[in-house]
């Protein structure tokens, strides 16, 4: 019996096209997933917590958005699309108003947000390294359990070079969008 060794598999990445005909076969229909280095990756159960801050995250940005006057506006649980082996489900995505075509792109994004309450090592890391790798201007991974928000800008080589970590508490001022402040305060 001939025995394939661990080594001798080599998985197919899917593309965004292959990921779209199984979608539109219905393949997913009982199920929240996304597409994450050509892999589908389920999407864990979103619990109260994490629902909350979500929508209220995305509430407050899309009304200071409005106040400045700016092109982009806030999202929730869109699709992005980095093509070829990658569709994120972001939380949030704020990405300009006239966005055009099937699915946001990053040329449209201005903040990707991935609130974490289970996920925060994959959102940290893996997503991380995949909204840098793709030019994402600014991201942030908002951390439910410790109240903190990881902020990071200036994608460069598969990471970002800039960071800062900021409590959920107080005003949260983009750096890409320098005139976005959102206050996190009293969110949870």
């Amino acid at each position: 019996m001939n025995m394939l060794a661990p080594e001798d598999l080599r998985p197919f990445k899917l593309r965004i096209e292959d990921y779209e005909l199984l979608d539109g076969a219905g393949a997913f229909a009982l199920q929240r997933v996304e597409l994450i280095e050509g892999v589908v990756v389920t999407v864990n159960s979103e619990r109260v917590p994490h629902g909350r801050l979500k929508s209220e995250l995305m509430f407050r940005l899309r009304l200071a958005l409005r106040d400045i006057g700016s092109e982009f506006d806030a999202y929730a649980d869109v699709s992005l699309s980095l093509p070829p082996h990658n569709m994120p489900e972001p939380d949030v995505l704020v990405a300009r108003a006239d966005a055009a075509g099937d699915y946001w792109a990053a040329a449209d994004t201005g903040i990707v947000i991935e609130v974490a309450a289970s996920t925060v090592r994959s959102d940290l890391g893996v997503k991380r390294h995949l909204y840098a790798e793709h030019g994402i201007p600014e991201y942030w991974v908002v951390d439910v359990e410790r109240r903190q928000v990881h902020q990071f800008w200036t994608p460069a080589d598969g990471d970002y070079r800039e960071t800062r970590i900021v409590p959920l508490a107080g005003d949260i001022h983009s750096i890409t969008l320098p005139d976005l402040i959102v206050s996190g305060a009293g969110i949870l």
